[in-house]
């Protein structure tokens, strides 16, 4: 799982389903630009010298279509702006962080990193709807986060001291063990955490094999609802890693005392206990509807813009971890 920040959720949610649309302002900003050139900047370094001055119509024939270009882009976010109910501010009171921004934020749709593997949380249910026992669903419907502290949890729950990696770049690792009887602060073995809907593979399997040679840690666990691939099975047989998908980590609960148990079922299931937290600001985040379906997006959008996929819930979801 991803390592992001620990705070703690969000302080309120969206009202609406769907983002805001992007502003207008930046579009407006480079329109006003492109003209300038064309007009001032253009004629006055080109046009005073001989042998650039025949550049002078090409140059102004580019910005003149930038200007063109952003000018529509600016108008069409405009009006889409005030149909969504959003009363634009003038331009000289908006903040300048509006303006400076990427030339990819208007010219194209945001997407996610490639490659970039994200939790997959479920379906948004009811805070009521509380279990009040230990299941493979309950381990499933775990928001990541939740997910990963529980599993600390139970291993301070074996009489394992156990902490969570810190907010931001965890390097691969989410909980540190510290089992060494003659030094306390020294770390034994990590765990990692991904409450993904597919299977675990192979690529993320040798990160958390780099980690171990890297720290020259010789025992590693990761820990997986849907299970993992045979390549990433036959991976960590080799290289001191043991799996744990959904079965066995409900077997390992259920073998504690009830006491215990009943800890850790309240832990996983206190309040909004399925509605991820964001990736990115350690908030809570919402479901909405986009023009390819729905996903979560943070509560504090357009100060956050971090998205998760959205996944159903269904038992064939478990068939990974058999």
């Amino acid at each position: 799982m991803p390592d992001y920040s620990r705070r703690g959720g969000a302080a309120g949610a969206v009202a609406s389903d769907s983002p805001a649309p992007p502003s207008w302002k930046p579009a407006a900003l480079f329109a006003l630009a492109c003209l300038l050139i064309v007009v001032g900047i253009a004629p006055l370094v080109l046009g005073g010298h001989g042998h650039l001055k025949g550049m002078l119509p090409v140059v102004q024939g580019m910005f003149l279509f930038g200007t063109f270009v952003f000018g529509v882009l600016a108008f069409i976010r405009y009006t889409t702006q005030a149909h969504h109910g959003a009363a634009p501010q003038p331009p000289f009171m908006a903040p300048l962080s509006e303006f400076v921004m990427p030339l990819s934020e208007f010219v194209s749709e945001r997407r996610e990193p490639p490659g970039r593997v994200v939790p997959f949380p479920v379906a948004h249910r009811d805070i009521a709807d509380r279990p009040s026992r230990w299941s493979l669903d309950v381990i499933d419907r775990m928001e990541w986060k939740r997910f990963e502290d529980v599993c600390c949890a139970f291993y301070n729950e074996k009489g394992i001291k156990a902490a969570t990696t810190r907010m931001g770049a965890d390097g691969g690792v989410d909980i540190r063990l510290y089992q060494d009887p003659d030094d306390a602060d020294c770390c034994t073995a990590i765990v990692q955490c991904k409450a993904w809907g597919q299977p675990v593979g192979v690529k993320t399997m040798r990160e958390l094999r780099g980690v171990m040679a890297h720290e020259a840690i010789e025992r590693a666990f990761f820990m997986a609802p849907n299970g993992f691939t045979d390549n990433a099975r036959e991976f960590a047989a080799i290289n001191r890693i043991t799996l744990l998908d959904g079965r066995l980590i409900l077997a390992m609960i259920q073998r504690l005392p009830d006491d215990a148990s009943r800890r850790l079922l309240e832990l996983a299931t206190e309040g909004d206990w399925t509605t991820p937290t964001c990736p990115s600001c350690g908030a809570s985040m919402t479901p909405r509807q986009g023009k390819h379906g729905p996903f979560w997006g943070c509560s504090t959008y357009p100060r956050c813009r971090a998205k998760l996929g959205m996944r159903g819930v269904g038992p064939a979801r478990h068939a990974a971890s058999a």
